[in-house]
């Protein structure tokens, strides 16, 4: 009877083996990021540069996304939620809606589409200091906060001039507000009131601190409307369930302290759906641009690695810039792994996403001047 053949295992292809072997020693060893690019294929290396570009990029597309366009308005409204609730009141008993519609608001009255609601300021309407709705505080008689229909003509340095617009209070408490403080008044004191402002493509916001011109909190730019919801008004969405109780003005404070609260939800949802487009492209355009000053750095350090052994007594003189490549791409690895951990360590600061860069430029030169320096004759 013949005998049954048994099958030979066989072990580890031994190029793989040595591949896999420097590999993790690499993470440490100088020498084996300089056996294992020189000995191992050129796709290996490209890993390495793949790997050691996204890893430390994690933590920052991550606090990106993390991004909320209500964030100005999560700790402290500074009046912002009671001041909403009468806009929203009042605008209702005025027949005055917004519609997103296309992607842009729309201003309508009386249930028509009016092509003039958004207005177009000229230099009187600043010095006028005109708005389309303002809220006064009945014990200062101070504005608490102006609201604005803009179109999008001139729009960045129409929001320039108003912000820097400062209202001045006499210290007996009466509002100023028309006249521009001059040095010579004693005991008075300037103050902005918190601004809103809608336009057809964008809205904006900006809150002050209360009796000054410090502003405390402003709306990410790029507040616009394509992701916002079209099924319902602004004016509706804000006084949500409470739209019945909408008669007459007498009723108006009743309907504010009941609802504030819910209508500031409701704005909260709104300045998250408005920033989501912008949140989208800040996300991968500042990721693509990390990613980009990271694959440089590493493809910079090669190049010096590459001129660091061009000396006649250094004994890897021989080596050519694309070996010089390979070397950088391998060391890279452990300061992407070390990178990343500081990033989540301090993510959103400077020094989490300036880590990477730092460490890999450290291992790179320190490799080069470790095992790669000349012979001292």
């Amino acid at each position: 009877m013949a005998k049954k053949l048994q099958k030979v295992k066989k072990g580890m292809n031994p190029k793989v083996k040595f591949t896999l072997l420097n590999s993790f020693k690499g993470l440490i060893s100088n020498q084996a990021v300089i056996d294992g690019s020189r000995g191992s294929h050129w796709w290996v290396a490209t890993i390495f540069l793949v790997f050691s570009v996204i890893l430390p990029l994690i933590p920052t597309f991550s606090q990106l996304s993390k991004m909320d366009g209500a964030s100005f308005v999560n700790v402290n409204n500074f009046g912002l939620d009671v001041q909403l609730s009468k806009f929203a009141y009042e605008e209702k008993l005025a027949g005055i809606e917004f519609k997103v519609e296309g992607g842009r608001l729309h201003y309508y009255k009386d249930g028509v589409e009016d092509k003039e609601g958004f207005k177009t300021p000229d230099q009187k309407y600043f010095e006028d200091r005109t708005c389309e709705f303002s809220v006064i505080n009945s014990v200062t008689n101070q504005f608490d906060a102006k609201f604005y229909f803009w179109n999008d003509a001139n729009l960045s340095s129409n929001v320039d001039k108003i912000i820097k617009q400062t209202y001045l209070v006499k210290g007996n408490n009466e509002s100023e507000g028309q006249d521009i403080p001059k040095p010579d008044m004693k005991d008075t004191k300037v103050y902005l009131p918190n601004i809103v402002i809608f336009t057809p493509t964008t809205m904006a916001v900006a809150l002050y601190k209360a009796d000054t011109n410090t502003g405390v909190g402003a709306s990410y730019g790029g507040l616009d409307w394509l992701n916002t919801r079209t099924d319902i008004g602004l004016i509706e969405r804000l006084l949500g369930k409470g739209v019945s109780e909408v008669t007459d003005l007498d009723k108006e404070e009743a309907f504010v302290n009941k609802y504030y609260k819910d209508v500031m939800s409701v704005f909260k949802g709104i300045c998250t759906e408005t920033y989501l487009n912008q949140k989208n492209r800040t996300k991968w355009t500042n990721t693509g641009i990390y990613a980009g000053i990271y694959a440089g750095v590493i493809v910079f350090l090669g190049l010096i690695v590459f001129i660091l052994t061009r000396g006649k007594n250094n004994p890897y003189k021989f080596l050519n810039i694309w070996e010089c490549q390979k070397i950088s791409w391998w060391g890279a690895a452990s300061p992407a792994i070390l990178g990343t951990l500081l990033s989540l360590i301090f993510a959103g600061n400077t020094i989490g996403q300036m880590a990477f860069i730092l460490l890999v430029s450290l291992r790179i030169m320190w490799l080069s001047m470790k095992q790669l320096r000349p012979m001292i004759q």
